[in-house]
C-alpha cells in the first residue's frame, strides 16, 4: 500500500496531464491577437481608417458684382460764364473727355430707366428738356432726378415747344404753337425764357447760357436772337446716334448705335442721344462701358469747356 500523500500525488498529475492532451479542453488564456484573429463575435475590432476621399474638383468662388466705376473728375453744373456767342459742335482741348448729352423733346418711355441707369453708374450727362415735355408726369420725374443728382446732371434749354425755329413749323408735342411761317426774333425769345422758368422750378438750374436748336435748326439770325437772352453758348454735335428712329423704320439697332459711338468718338466729342430714344437704353449698356475701356472720361458740357 502505498502511503495516502504519495496516492494523492500520482492523482493529481494523471489529471493535468489529462487536460493537456485533450483537444477539446478551453484554453487557460487566450491572446487579444488571437481572439481578433478569430473572427469571433467577442473579439475586439481594429480600428476603422477613415476612407480616402475621391478627386473633387474644386468649385470657383462666386464672383461679387462689380461696383461701378467712381466719378473720377466727371462733374455737372459747374457752368461757363455767357461770354459772347459761340456754337460747338466738339469742344477743343477737353483733353479724353466725352459728353453724353440728352434731348427731351417728344417721347419719354423708357426716360426714367435712362436716367436711372446713368446714376447707377455713375456718367455725367447733359440734358436739353423743352418745357413742355418738362410739364408731363414722366418730365416732372426726370426733372426732380436732375435736382437729386446735381452732381451728375446739368440742363440747358431746348425751347419751349420744338419748333423749327429757322423754317417754323413742326413741334411737339403738338405743332399748333409753331404754325404761321420763319419764327421771328422775339418768337425764339418767348420760347426760350419761358421754357426757363420750367426747367429751373423743376431743377433748381438756371439753364442759361446753354441751349440746343431743335433739329439742329439754325442760323447767325437764330443765334443772335436767342444770345440776347442770356443764350449764348449753341450745342450742336458731331455725333448722331439718330436713336429717335425706331427700328421698324429703319432706325439703328442698340449694337449699332453703341458702335458707332464708340468708334467715332474723339477727344472733346458731343454726343447726341434722346432720353425717350427706342434703343438708347440697351445701347448704354454697351457704350458705356466700350468708351470707359478706351479711356474716355463720359462727363458734361461744362466738364468740356472747363
Amino acid at each position: 500500500m502505498h502511503p495516502p500523500r504519495i496516492r494523492a500525488g500520482v492523482l493529481a498529475a494523471l489529471i493535468l496531464l489529462t487536460a493537456c492532451s485533450d483537444p477539446s479542453s478551453t484554453p487557460v488564456a487566450t491572446s487579444s491577437a488571437n481572439a481578433m484573429l478569430s473572427g469571433q463575435p467577442s473579439a475586439t475590432p481594429a480600428p476603422t481608417q477613415a476612407p480616402t476621399p475621391p478627386n473633387v474638383t474644386p468649385q470657383p468662388t462666386p464672383r461679387q458684382p462689380t461696383p461701378p466705376p467712381p466719378v473720377a473728375g466727371c462733374r455737372a453744373g459747374n457752368r461757363v460764364a455767357a461770354g459772347g456767342p459761340q456754337t460747338f459742335y466738339t469742344v477743343p482741348n477737353a483733353g479724353q473727355n466725352v459728353a453724353l448729352t440728352f434731348d427731351m423733346g417728344g417721347r419719354l418711355d423708357p426716360a426714367l430707366a435712362i436716367m436711372g441707369f446713368l446714376v447707377e453708374n455713375r456718367v455725367c450727362a447733359t440734358l436739353f428738356p423743352t418745357g413742355a415735355m418738362s410739364q408731363t408726369e414722366v418730365g416732372q420725374q426726370v426733372l426732380a432726378v436732375v435736382r437729386e443728382h446735381p452732381e451728375l446732371f446739368e440742363i440747358g434749354n431746348h425751347t419751349m415747344h420744338h419748333c423749327d425755329l429757322v423754317s417754323g413749323g413742326a413741334g411737339s408735342p403738338t405743332t399748333a404753337p409753331c404754325a404761321g411761317g420763319a419764327p421771328t426774333a422775339d418768337f425764339i425769345r418767348k420760347e426760350l425764357t419761358a421754357a426757363a422758368a420750367i426747367l429751373q422750378a423743376g431743377t433748381g438750374q438756371n439753364p442759361q447760357p446753354y441751349w440746343r436748336p431743335p433739329y439742329g435748326s439754325v442760323n447767325p439770325a437764330v443765334v443772335d436772337a436767342a444770345a440776347s437772352v442770356g443764350y449764348t453758348k449753341t450745342f450742336m454735335w458731331d455725333i448722331d446716334t439718330i436713336d429717335w428712329k425706331p427700328t421698324s423704320d429703319g432706325g439703328p439697332s442698340a449694337e449699332q448705335i453703341a458702335s458707332k459711338v464708340i468708334t467715332q468718338a474723339q477727344d472733346g466729342s458731343n454726343v447726341l442721344m434722346h432720353i425717350g430714344g427706342y434703343e438708347t437704353l440697351n445701347a448704354l449698356r454697351i457704350m458705356v462701358p466700350g468708351l470707359r475701356d478706351r479711356g474716355f472720361m463720359l462727363t458734361s458740357l461744362s466738364d468740356l469747356l472747363n
